[in-house]
């Protein structure tokens, strides 16, 4: 029974990264077209980018650590430790992407 409740937790979260990988790139493809400076577009393209590209790799990771964790095959548990820090680094750049990169707005009339 408790097998079957780990298993879907498993599921539950690999479903939730998925659909929030849908949604990163949903996003990303509708940002494009804000309206703003040319600095502002290209930093806040860079940043959607980051997070599509560490948001992957955090289900990438998390899904190969559950993989290599059912042992399926034997000598795959060298991965363990590979797949477990590879999340741990892409959820980490995923947070600092969200919260620390955020693009500045620049005010055009400074300029003129």
């Amino acid at each position: 029974m408790d097998d079957i409740i780990g298993f879907a937790v498993v599921l539950i979260i690999i479903s939730g990264l998925v659909y929030a990988l849908l949604n990163q790139i949903k996003y990303s493809k509708a940002s494009e077209s804000i309206v703003g400076s040319p600095l502002f577009r290209k930093q806040l393209k860079r940043k959607n980018k980051v997070m599509t590209v560490s948001l992957f790799g955090v289900l990438l990771f998390y899904t190969l650590n559950i993989v290599s964790g059912l042992n399926i095959v034997s000598n795959l548990t060298f991965l363990n430790n590979f797949t477990s820090l590879g999340a741990f680094v892409s959820l980490i750049i995923f947070l600092y992407t969200k919260f620390a990169m955020t693009p500045k707005q620049v005010d055009r009339s400074l300029y003129n």
